[in-house]
């Protein structure tokens, strides 16, 4: 791709790319586009119910939650870039650093869709009637994604020494983040 950030491609590109036999973009960064669009999920109906007459719920409440996702989708179009060039700097390099960097990256998705998926479970006795069918696709989208890119991590972990610290804190972090979404 010769673009700088996978977001100015088309979707059509994007797939194709997906599809190829470059290293990246690959899991991580397909997941973290789909994790956008779960959010974007979660962003359509909170403001759609925000602005009905008939919305009784806590307005800020929902503000609130509507800045935080917008934020989370943010940090994870910033990610899915950041997830190709740490793949691409990886590759064939048996650094250590860049293993982690490897590892880190996705972790950082991992981290912004399980606060995602906290958002849609606040954001669930706000959203009546039609519009929750979406938000449950929304969470459907997140699960998925995180499932997705700790998969990809648990490969990553293999890269580094069992005994390496990092890979241990890694390890706690990423079944922390599996145990919420059994939730």
């Amino acid at each position: 791709m010769n673009i700088d950030s996978v977001w100015d491609a088309t979707l059509g590109l994007f797939c194709d790319e997906i599809a190829g036999t470059n290293p990246a973009p690959a899991a991580v960064t397909a997941s973290c586009a789909v994790a956008v669009m779960g959010l974007g999920l979660l962003l359509k109906v909170a403001r759609i119910t925000g602005r009905r007459k008939k919305f009784a719920g806590d307005l800020g409440k929902l503000n609130a939650l509507i800045a935080s996702a917008e934020d989370e989708s943010r940090m994870l179009r910033r990610v899915a870039d950041e997830d190709v060039a740490a793949v691409r700097a990886f590759i064939g390099s048996h650094d250590p650093d860049a293993a982690r960097k490897a590892i880190e990256v996705p972790m950082q998705a991992a981290r912004a869709i399980g606060h995602g998926l906290e958002l849609c479970h606040s954001a669930a006795d706000l959203i009546h009637g039609l519009p929750a069918a979406d938000l449950g696709a929304g969470v459907i989208l997140l699960t998925a994604a995180l499932r997705s890119i700790l998969l990809s991590v648990d490969f990553n972990l293999r890269l580094l020494r069992a005994e390496d610290p990092f890979a241990a804190s890694v390890r706690a972090e990423r079944q922390a983040l599996e145990a919420g979404v059994r939730k």
